[in-house]
This record gives C-alpha cells, sequence and structure tokens, in this order.
C-alpha cells in the first residue's frame, strides 16, 4: 500500500491520534481523497486512505498496525501475502464489511488471510457461515 498524497513517512504518522497540530488537521481534510498502494507479492493495489479508515481495528485500517510494512524507499505497504485472496479483503473494506472467498482461494487459505488482516470475529463468521458451516450455539 502505497500513501500517494504524502511525501514521507513522517506525514503519515502525523495524522495518528494523539498528533494535534494544523498539519494533523489539513491531514485529515485531505484524508478524503488520499490514496495509498499496497503491494502484495508483487500486485500493487490503490485505494483511499478513508476506505481503510471505516474498519480502523484491522491491520490495514489502523495506521500504527500497518506501518511496519511500509517500504519508505518505494513508497507503499508491501505484504507477501496470498494474492488472489487480497481482492476479496480490499472488497471487505471497499462494500462496507461484505466477505466473500474468491472461488479460486482455498478455504483455508482464505480464513489464514482473514486472521491475517485481522478482520475481526463477526467478517470471520459470516464468512464460515457462508460457506456452509453450522454455528455452533454456545450451550448454558
Amino acid at each position: 500500500m502505497t500513501v500517494v498524497a504524502c511525501d514521507n513517512i513522517l506525514e503519515e504518522a502525523a495524522a495518528l491520534p494523539g498528533h494535534h497540530s494544523s498539519e494533523a488537521y489539513e491531514q485529515e481534510d485531505h484524508e478524503c481523497c488520499e490514496r495509498v498502494v499496497i503491494n502484495i507479492s508483487g500486485l500493487r493495489f490503490e485505494t483511499q486512505l478513508k476506505t481503510l479508515a471505516q474498519f480502523p481495528d484491522t491491520l490495514l485500517g489502523d495506521p500504527k498496525k500497518r506501518m511496519r510494512y511500509f517500504d519508505p524507499l518505494r513508497n507503499e505497504y508491501f505484504f507477501d501475502r496470498n494474492r488472489p485472496s487480497f481482492d476479496a479483503i480490499l472488497y471487505y473494506y471497499q462494500s462496507g464489511g461484505r466477505i466473500r472467498r474468491p472461488v479460486n482461494v482455498p478455504i483455508d487459505i482464505f480464513s489464514e488471510e482473514i486472521r491475517f488482516y485481522e478482520l475481526g470475529e463477526e467478517a470471520m463468521e459470516k464468512f464460515r457461515e457462508d460457506e456452509g458451516f453450522i454455528r455452533e450455539e454456545e450451550r448454558p
């Protein structure tokens, strides 16, 4: 994932919670259309920061969590992960939380990707339900 509108990694860090400066407020205004590039094993995806920010508890939605994957030389985030799965992971953010496994990705691989990107239990439950797994009810 590359931060297209930022000149360097420090500008994205300035927008982190707890950084109060006029630059941070300008950054928030600019974030509406600021784009990031995500490199998944050599395949680049581009999206807006606001798309990722809809899910702040996830790996991509939390600037602090995703920062460890930032490559300042290429100005992008790099993940050595399953490429076919990422179409569906990015769609999760773009669709407001819909999760669908690509037909060419095995169930176990896709569930690993859901865990890696920290989409949460609700996303995992939706995925398992769509795949036909029977939901276990808690017993008293």
